[in-house]
Order: structure tokens, then C-alpha cells, then sequence
């Protein structure tokens, strides 16, 4: 008996019949994806073909695969090299490729980056830490999904608000800002006439900025303390907490305030039950984030430390603490007495 093998032309046919649930295209260049973009937009691929071979590894097993088209959804894909070298082939091409696209953040590949149906970038994901130590890019995959999940409810939303005003407009624009992607530019402006009052919390949730409420609690405009700084413990730990308990703030922002409070807290040498307190709280807010990844180390790092300080150091910083002040406080007077005569000659 004679058996023959399928040929290979119906081998392909075969694929062919096979239904595929992706909806994502693909386009050479990124102005070329940005005209074929639909409602969800482009989804773009960075690599570094001369400098970086992990990224050019993923193109294969992660960039060009239907589990990645998947996730893409209806979204135009487009994979865009970065050379490190100008002379290195295929440099010349990359700028057309590019088009007007942006860099990924601090030039760092492999990224991904997201555009809506007009170019313009509305999030970023990068390296190891965000799609993954596997060749699939488990984690990525399941960002991308995020991210364009986001992209779409916020469509909708905006769609729903379209119509409403009052109070029935904020509580939908609310919603928006809590989306983990940037908001309309009118966004503000929208939600101060529809809540002018801010009573849901939208817009301090909106205007907060983490990093100048650290800045104002350490008394410094650039990051750098003054010699002379000293924390005032009582203070810092009312304003943190009541931003961390106001649940209006985005979990990250929270997160972040109370960071700050749990450093100042181990420089005061606060019990080692009531710091790991603090850092659980971090993770509650949000396991997913940066800092609540990073909680459960804190704890076992700063929660539960085998040292504890003796009396005699614990009376030792105090002293030292009071001498600080009582030095601050005579310099002031000094400054007050020395301004004083000059004003008096």
C-alpha cells in the first residue's frame, strides 16, 4: 500500500481555513500605521537591532505571534528599530520607518508603546520588568491588554459624558481620570464645571503631584536637603496620612506619600511593628504597582530588623536631635538681630 504525504499546498490551504480571532494589521512604517489606525489605535514595537539582541530575539517569539496579535486587538502593529550606530545597516531605513514618532522613554528597548487613531502616545511599557523574563513576554502580553482596555473604556466613557452635566457628568468623568492612561486635554476643564466644589474627589485626584508634595515636606526646590533640614516627624505624618486615607488620590499617589513618611519614620527610629504596619498598607493599596511590588522586601528588610536601639541610643538621639534645633533656633535669632541693626543704622 502506497501512502503519499499532504503537499504542502494543502497544508497551507488548511491554515488558511483555520478560523484566527486577532483583528490587529500590520504596517511597515509607523505613518503608514498611523493611517490605517482604527478606534484602537497603534501599537508600536521598539528594538535596537545593532546594541540590544534580547529585543531582536522577541521580535520572533514575542512581536511576531498570534498571541501578540491577539492582544492587540483591532490595533495597527508596527515593529521600529533604533540603531545605536549610524553606519550600521539598515540605519538609513530606520528613520523612514519611524516617521514622526517619538523615542521610547530614555531610549530604553525593547518598549512598546501606544498611540491612539491620530499618533499620539498615550502609554509605555519596557524591558524585563514589563513584558516578562520569558521569550513570550507573558507579562508583556498581559499589559498590552491593559493598556488598550484602557484605551477603549475611555472611549466609552467619554462617550457616555458626552451628553450629561452636573453632577451626573462628573461622576463619569471620574472615572475617566481613574483609567491608568493620560486624560483628554479638556479634561480638567470639564470636570471643574461639572464639580466645581471638587465633592468626588476628581480633581485634587487629578492636580496632585506626588513629587511636589515630597519636595514641599522636605523644604527643597530641586531634591537636594539644606544642611540645616530638619524634618518635622509630627507634621509630615499628619499631611502623609491624610492623603494616604483619602481614597480620592490614585493608589500610586498614596503610595507614594506614605513611602515618604515610612523613610522618616525609620530615621526616627519609630518600632520596627509599627514601620512594617506602614509598608503593609503600601501593598494593600495596590499589590500591582511599583511599590507594592516592592512592600513585601520592605518588610522583611525594614519590618522586621533583629536591631533595636538601646536606651542609651535612643537618649543620645534625642540630645542630638534637641542640639540641632536649639542650633537652628539661634542662627534664626541671630539672622533676626543682625537684620535688626542694619535697619536701626
Amino acid at each position: 500500500m502506497i501512502t503519499r504525504k499532504p503537499s504542502k499546498v494543502l497544508a497551507v490551504l488548511a491554515l488558511l481555513l483555520v478560523p484566527f480571532s486577532w483583528g490587529a494589521q500590520r504596517a511597515e512604517t509607523f505613518p503608514e500605521a498611523v493611517e490605517k489606525a482604527g478606534s484602537d489605535g497603534v501599537i508600536a514595537y521598539c528594538y535596537g537591532p545593532d546594541w540590544n539582541a534580547r529585543s531582536v530575539h522577541l521580535l520572533k517569539t514575542f512581536w511576531q505571534t498570534p498571541a501578540a496579535e491577539e492582544a492587540a486587538g483591532n490595533a495597527v502593529m508596527v515593529a521600529v528599530p533604533f540603531y545605536e550606530r549610524s553606519e550600521a545597516k539598515g540605519a538609513e531605513d530606520a528613520s523612514r520607518i519611524r516617521g514622526d514618532m517619538p523615542d521610547p522613554a530614555f531610549s530604553v528597548c525593547p518598549s512598546v508603546m501606544f498611540f491612539d487613531k491620530n499618533g499620539k502616545k498615550y502609554a509605555e511599557f519596557q524591558g524585563s520588568d514589563y513584558l516578562g523574563s520569558d521569550d513570550e513576554c507573558t507579562e508583556g502580553l498581559k499589559n498590552m491588554r491593559m493598556y488598550l482596555e484602557a484605551l477603549r473604556k475611555q472611549q466609552e466613557l467619554l462617550a457616555k459624558a458626552e451628553p450629561l452635566v452636573g453632577m451626573e457628568k462628573a461622576k463619569v468623568l471620574v472615572e475617566v481620570g481613574k483609567l491608568p492612561i493620560p486624560t483628554p486635554e479638556d479634561y480638567l476643564q470639564q470636570l471643574e464645571l461639572a464639580d466645581p466644589t471638587d465633592k468626588l474627589g476628581g480633581i485634587r485626584r487629578k492636580t496632585f503631584d506626588a513629587l511636589k508634595f515630597m519636595y514641599k515636606q522636605l523644604d527643597t526646590p530641586d531634591g537636594f536637603l539644606k544642611p540645616d533640614f530638619e524634618a518635622d516627624y509630627a507634621q509630615m505624618k499628619k499631611d502623609c496620612l491624610a492623603i494616604f486615607e483619602d481614597e480620592a488620590y490614585s493608589a500610586r499617589d498614596r503610595q507614594a506619600v506614605l513611602n515618604l513618611l515610612i523613610g522618616q519614620s525609620r530615621r526616627e527610629a519609630i518600632q520596627a511593628n509599627q514601620l512594617k504596619g506602614y509598608i503593609k498598607k503600601v501593598h494593600k493599596a495596590d499589590p500591582e504597582t511599583d511599590y507594592g511590588k516592592l512592600s513585601p522586601t520592605l518588610v522583611n528588610l525594614w519590618g522586621n530588623m533583629k536591631h533595636k536601639l538601646t536606651p542609651e541610643e535612643r537618649k543620645a538621639a534625642r540630645e542630638a536631635k534637641r542640639a540641632k534645633a536649639k542650633e537652628k533656633k539661634a542662627r534664626k535669632r541671630d539672622e533676626r538681630r543682625a537684620k535688626d541693626t542694619i535697619e536701626i543704622e
